[in-house]
């Protein structure tokens, strides 16, 4: 009996043990579905602030950085990172409007949707700068608030973009990032610097210094707590730290990163999970220092310090990685191959004694300051600016391997393997590897290989990786990568963007440029203004202006030359010849030949017994009239015809409409007596015609015309010939010098053509 209802009483506990897990397994799936996250970025890039300001570098491979480690390791799916450059204000509104009706159509009744926009670029107090617009920090936060999330995220790096924070007047919240499980609804705004600070990028980072230690502390540098996982608050924390560090002696003064949040509800939002990645590289315990995390292609992927005792993870792809550890004074090094699916560990023993980057000689720079690798500051030019101690010195070719700030004179060759501020002067040929702010003045060749900020001259050649200023050569000016500023010579070529002006007496070539000024040739892919004696070309242009030819494949405001093509003409083509393959204006000139415009032949007959044929050529609005007529002998049409013809061009219009229409038409002719080979036998005369006309569509490309005109013909001391009509019907008035004759006519005739 006993033993029974033991094991009745068991049986009843396992089931009830049974129901008990079966309704949590539910609940949790329950909890899982419903807090499931749609996270979308927007990261927008502009490097180009304006008039005035100077071209950003990197704004571009900042945002795409965010974009990217946020795609690996947050959650983020590829169709819900929008990447916008350069955009207007209108079309950054519209990219949030699309936004919008992303988020609504992907909405679902459980979850939270999560938007993170991001911005590099131009700002001051009054907004961001894109281009020569500013949009007004007031409408912008108001932007973002309205977007259609529960969570919004704003990370703007640009020089004031603290100013963003102060808008609402916004209270800072700790722990406002949430997880899977939480009901966080609200917004949170992180920017690079303060209202009134500057934020600044860095040629050794190859960004900004903000969103580097951002998206390092991303990739598990600002995993504070060691659960593998990076929320904002960790990230924020983490970049404040490491970019106020990297700024603090820099020219342009210490960068305090912001932020303002207001978020309702519990838990913490995770931004990033280590876990998440195809890859990994953990740190031991004994690990301690600054490391710097180098890519494959020598790019410095993540920057951190190390305290010792604390190990740390980091989310990486797959590749080979060089990770560099400084220790005060001592550098040690380590080469590891990361794989998918696998995490590799580095300890202390691992590392290996390196040599450390040689530092800027001769004291020109603090003596308590390193260039480590990786450490952006001591060999900036910044530093050298700032640091430096002007120095001239005079070879017959003269070598600097160092960091150099002051003149260099070769007698045949200076040349400098580090950063240059300042002047190289020589007879033969000036080098640069590295990039160089000043002048370089040569017979033969100037050549910096990599960015170059001021004036190139030269006799013959002027080579720049980029070019922030000019290049003046009676030869040859090259520019490599997008560079801005003036190339004055024989032939300027610009293999990436010019933003400014080539002058040239031979040929002008650039992939994008603002102005080109030639007597012989311009080329560019995409150019705003172009000026020649001789030959424009351009795939995509503003104006051209030739004395010669212009060709686009696609213009958008005006061409004026002799001879003048485009495929697509948005504006309008003054010249003697125009073509156009598809033209959205009319062109003003004697023969325009325009693909989805007016052409046609007709022959007719009119009053005078005239044989004729007149060619229309332009659009319904504005089109050209090409006119040639015989006439016939009185009593002998069609078999005979009189001494004398004429030959006109004029002027017309349809009255703006295709297929059948009216037109009105004023055409001038030269009357020649064209059997006349005596001197004394020779006549001439004027006829002006004007004319309504209606041309009637009896199939495509096929129509009658008929219509009316009035006529003046006019003779003078050298032209004796007057035209008149079959009948007798005309009227004759004369003066001293002039005799004319007018009445009105008619004509008919056969259409063929667009019309």
């Amino acid at each position: 009996m006993i033993s029974n209802k033991f094991f009745g009483v068991l049986s009843g506990l396992s089931f009830a043990l049974l129901f008990a897990l079966l309704l949590l397994v539910s609940n949790a799936n329950a909890a899982t579905e419903s807090g499931r996250i749609n996270r979308y970025v927007v990261a927008v890039s502009a490097n180009n602030g304006g008039a005035g300001r100077p071209v950003l570098r990197y704004a571009e491979s900042d945002a795409r950085s965010f974009a990217k480690v946020l795609k690996e390791m947050g959650g983020v799916l590829p169709q819900n990172v929008i990447l916008v450059k350069e955009p207007s204000v209108v079309a950054l509104q519209k990219e949030f409007a699309n936004l919008d009706a992303k988020i609504l159509q992907d909405k679902s009744s459980s979850g939270r949707d999560e938007v993170l926009v991001y911005y590099s670029g131009h700002a001051d107090e009054k907004g961001l700068r894109l281009g020569e617009e500013t949009y007004a920090w007031k409408d912008l936060r108001g932007r973002i608030d309205a977007l259609s999330a529960d969570v919004k995220i704003a990370v703007i790096d640009a020089c004031g973009s603290g100013a963003i924070t102060r808008v609402k007047g916004g209270k800072a919240v700790p722990a406002f990032m949430v997880d899977q499980s939480s009901d966080m609804k609200g917004y949170a705004f992180i920017t690079s610097s303060t209202q009134d600070e500057s934020s600044q990028e860095s040629d050794k980072l190859k960004g900004s210094f903000f969103t580097h230690s951002l998206v390092s502390g991303l990739r598990g540098a600002g995993d504070l707590s060691s659960d593998g996982k990076v929320t904002l608050s960790e990230a924020y924390q983490f970049a404040f730290n490491e970019t106020l560090q990297k700024t603090e002696t820099t020219l342009g003064g210490a960068q305090h990163p912001s932020r303002d949040m207001n978020l309702a509800g519990t838990g913490d939002v995770v931004m990033t999970d280590l876990r998440a990645t195809s890859a990994g590289l953990d740190l031991d315990e004994n690990v301690s220092g600054r490391l710097y995390i180098r890519d494959e292609n020598d790019e410095l992927v993540a920057e951190l310090n190390k305290k010792l005792g604390r190990a740390m993870s980091l989310g990486l792809p797959a590749g080979n990685y060089t990770v560099k550890l400084q220790q005060k004074a001592d550098y040690m090094g380590v080469s590891v191959a990361l794989k998918n699916g696998k995490r590799e560990k580095i300890s202390i023993v691992d590392f290996k004694s390196v040599a450390a980057e040689q530092t800027v000689s001769r004291g020109d720079v603090g003596r308590n300051r390193n260039c480590s690798s990786g450490d952006s500051i001591a060999c900036s030019l910044d530093s050298l600016d700032h640091n430096g101690k002007f120095r001239t010195t005079f070879n017959f070719v003269d070598v600097e391997n160092n960091p150099r700030k002051g003149l260099q004179i070769g007698f045949f060759v200076a040349r400098t393997e580090d950063y240059m501020l300042g002047s190289q002067v020589s007879l033969i040929a000036n080098v640069a590897k590295k990039e160089m702010h000043g002048l370089q003045a040569t017979t033969i060749a100037n050549v910096v290989r990599d960015h170059f900020e001021g004036a190139q001259l030269s006799s013959v050649v002027n080579y720049a990786g980029s070019l922030d200023g000019a290049q003046l050569s009676t030869a040859l000016n090259v520019t490599k990568d997008k560079s801005s500023g003036a190339q004055i010579g024989i032939v300027n070529v610009a293999v990436d963007t010019l933003d400014g002006v080539q002058v040239s007496t031979g040929v002008n070539y650039a992939k994008y440029t603002d102005f080109q000024i030639t007597a012989g040739v311009n080329a560019a892919v995409s150019s705003s203004v172009q000026v020649v004696a001789g030959i424009n070309y351009a795939t995509n242009s503003d104006v051209q202006v030739a004395a010669g030819i212009n060709a686009a494949h696609e213009n958008d405001h005006v061409q004026v030359g002799v001879i003048n093509y485009a495929t697509t003409e948005k504006g309008r083509q003054w010249g003697i010849i125009n073509i156009c393959g598809e033209c959205e204006m009319s062109p003003v000139g004697i023969i325009n030949i325009v693909g989805n415009g007016v052409w046609n032949v007709t022959p007719y007959i009119n009053e005078m017994g005239a044989l004729g044929g007149s060619v229309h050529l332009g659009t319904a609005y504005f089109y050209t009239n090409l006119e040639w007529a015989a006439f016939f002998k009185k009593g002998y049409v069609f078999k005979d015809f009189e001494k004398f013809y004429e030959h006109g061009i004029g002027i017309g219009t349809q009255f703006g409409k295709y297929g059948s229409h009216w037109e009105l038409e004023y055409t001038f002719f030269n009357v020649y007596n064209k059997f006349g080979t005596d001197k004394d036998d020779w006549k001439s005369g004027y006829h002006h015609r004007g004319r309504v006309g209606y041309t009637y569509q009896v199939l495509p490309g096929f129509g009658l015309s008929v219509g009316g005109s009035l006529n003046l013909t006019s003779v003078g001391y050298l032209n004796k010939l007057l035209l008149k009509p079959l009948g007798d019907y005309h009227d004759d008035f004369c003066s001293k010098k002039h005799r004319s004759r007018w009445w009105p006519g008619f004509y008919a005739g056969l259409t063929i053509g667009r019309f």
